[in-house]
């Protein structure tokens, strides 16, 4: 994989990118598999993929560990608390909303990034990403306007917190260079499933489901992650988005097939908003010239 990221990184990121994207597609499935208090799982995945984490950092690339004033500058802390919050939210929308809505709202993270880039970084906006955000956003008013007769319009809250949170913390990373930020995404992950605690629900589960758990916290949700946030470094942003866009589509359809949680006429609708929009600009970003790509990250 080294010699690949030497000789062709485009295709090392397109793979790395690719694979955590597909570690991360079965991750609803599996956490509806699991049921019960969402917050309670929130725990055992914040515990699980954090000793991941640090674990994994510290036998591959003990030497790449932040020094003393690292591990909680400015920075550092941003990224803890940014994925501690991505952590609760996460769990908290699929707890209140169906695993299509969670997923979809999530779609909208590159543009809420691209609003949080222009107010922090001063970076430019241009009229089609303009357009694009005016467009996602509206399609997240349409899932909602379909959940407020379900009872899913506290986790369709969620999941657009969720989405906030994610895109800070990639707007974070950028500014990051090439530090490594694995063990504050660790220990953002612990916190997220320590804050979890007092609001968890635990009840006593069989073997299956205590794989399963395994599973999310200790395969899933670390093994994604990971990928995800080495990929991105060998791709431009409009790539990223475009693959990541698999999850968005790939996700609901197999909680649908498989479970049969049906995400509802007006969740299609708006998602069917949602992904074209992010589709067809991500297309047109990735048209032009590699130096005239801004703005979306």
């Amino acid at each position: 994989m080294t010699a690949l990221a030497q000789r062709n990184p485009h295709a090392y990121g397109v793979l790395i990118t690719l694979a955590g994207v597909m570690i991360f597609v079965p991750d609803a499935l599996v956490m509806r598999l699991i049921g019960g208090d969402m917050l309670a799982l929130a725990f055992w995945r914040g515990l699980l993929s954090g000793g991941i984490f640090l674990a994994g950092n510290l036998i591959l690339a003990r030497h790449t560990m932040p020094r003393r004033g690292e591990w909680l500058d400015r920075k550092g802390l941003l990224v803890i608390g940014l994925n501690a919050a991505g952590m609760l939210t996460w769990c908290s929308a699929m707890q209140y909303t169906t695993a299509a809505n969670a997923l979809l709202v999530l779609a909208t993270a590159p543009f809420i990034a691209a609003l949080l880039s222009w107010l922090t970084l001063r970076e430019t906006i241009d009229r089609a990403t303009a357009l694009a955000i005016g467009l996602v956003f509206l399609g997240v008013v349409v899932i909602a306007s379909g959940s407020m007769g379900h009872g899913r319009l506290l986790g369709d809250a969620f999941a657009l917190m969720n989405a906030t949170a994610i895109a800070a913390y990639y707007v974070t990373l950028r500014t990051t260079g090439t530090r490594n930020m694995l063990p504050h995404l660790a220990l953002g992950s612990i916190l997220g499933g320590v804050l979890a605690l007092p609001f968890a629900d635990f009840v006593p589960v069989d073997a299956a489901t205590a794989l399963l758990i395994f599973l999310s916290g200790a395969i899933i949700l670390p093994g994604a992650a990971g990928l995800l946030m080495l990929g991105p470094r060998y791709l431009p942003a409009p790539e990223v988005s475009m693959i990541t866009l698999l999850e968005v589509i790939l996700g609901p359809l197999l909680v649908w097939a498989v479970i049969g949680e049906n995400p509802g006429q007006m969740t299609l609708i708006g998602g069917t908003v949602i992904v074209v929009t992010v589709a067809l600009h991500t297309a047109r970003r990735l048209s032009q010239p590699h130096g005239q790509m801004k703005g979306v990250d």
